[in-house]
């Protein structure tokens, strides 16, 4: 996960590269706004569906990765969450 960018890993799905967590919630909520559109196709809407779900992936990857970095050692070595 090193550089927190999405890229596109299918023909069919292309997803622009994402530079952080609220980009990509922005992108999920036009990806939801295009699928709600009366006339979107079969197609058109298995690509959005594509895209969607790798965006969702990078989210929940960035959050597990905060999530791992809020966790505190205590004075007895013992890992407690922040």
């Amino acid at each position: 996960m090193g550089d927190n960018t999405v890229t596109n890993t299918s023909e069919n799905a292309s997803v622009p590269e994402v530079k952080g967590i609220e980009e990509a919630f922005a992108m999920l909520d036009q990806i939801l706004a295009k699928m709600d559109e009366e006339g979107v196709t079969l197609e058109e809407s298995f690509r959005c569906y594509e895209q969607g779900m790798k965006l969702i992936k990078y989210c929940n990857e960035t959050i597990d990765a905060v999530e791992k970095k809020v966790q505190v050692l205590s004075a007895e070595g013992e890992t407690d969450e922040f």
